[in-house]
């Protein structure tokens, strides 16, 4: 199973001038999924037929699981009727083209909750196509292409090499810990969220390891837990800890 979950944005390259000409999707692939919207692989990319050839020009990635990614496309495809976007005026102006009208939708989701409490990337992947984009000061903004990462390994454990959280003192087990992504410092996972989380928010964003203090990425570290223990796909029919942020979109 592939431990990438990425949302990208697609430009028609010969009709990129209107909403048409752009195309949000989700994957878990990017190289083979570009081949496929333009036809190179098979594969169920036949809504972007008509519009093809597609450059994918952006990516926004790092989601802990498909779930979260899916909910991401589906409010990205439609803003005037998510419950978190429709308040705003998502009406294409004058001066904008396809692109700068999902950018411009993109830079409002990042902010708003639950989304800006991810540890996500945002990645241009065509700097050609590069505009304006100011995500929260949490998630990079990286340039270049996106490896398809299938094959990526993972650490053997990710819930460090004790049996002591360094909180409490008192024994963790593999479905109650977490580690720091650095150097495995073990916690139990309750103990490390009421140390980071604030008065305002739900779930902790970011903080300090205690043990090592380097600092971490909270999302970051429940993504590194699950891809360390070779969860399946099958993990997105429990409960995730994204889906206590908001049931809906």
């Amino acid at each position: 199973m592939s431990n990438f979950h990425g949302v990208y944005l697609l430009c028609s390259i010969e009709n990129n001038k209107s909403v048409r000409g752009t195309y949000i999707g989700y994957t878990v692939l990017p190289g083979r999924r570009i081949l496929q919207h333009n036809r190179f692989k098979k594969g169920g990319a036949h809504k972007t037929a008509k519009y093809a050839p597609w450059d994918m020009i952006l990516c926004v990635h790092n989601f802990p699981n498909r779930t979260a990614g899916l909910r991401f496309e589906w409010a990205w495809q439609n803003p005037k009727i998510s419950v978190r976007l429709k308040m705003y005026d998502w009406q294409k102006k004058k001066t904008e083209n396809g692109v700068q009208y999902q950018i411009r939708v993109l830079e409002r989701m990042l902010n708003t909750a639950p989304w800006n409490k991810l540890p996500l990337t945002v990645q241009w992947l065509r700097s050609e196509y590069k505009l304006p984009l100011v995500p929260p000061l949490h998630m990079p903004i990286a340039l270049g292409p996106i490896e398809d990462q299938s094959e990526m390994e993972w650490p053997d454990k990710a819930e460090g090499t004790g049996t002591v959280c360094l909180v409490c003192g008192l024994t963790v087990t593999k479905d109650t810990s977490i580690c720091c992504v650095q150097n495995q410092c073990t916690f139990h996972l309750i103990c490390l969220a009421e140390k980071w989380v604030s008065s305002t928010d739900i779930l902790p964003v970011s903080g300090i390891c205690p043990q090592c203090h380097s600092p971490q990425l909270w999302g970051e570290m429940v993504r590194y837990k699950s891809k360390a223990n070779k969860q399946t796909s099958a993990d997105d029919q429990k409960i995730h800890w994204t889906d206590t942020l908001s049931q809906q979109l």
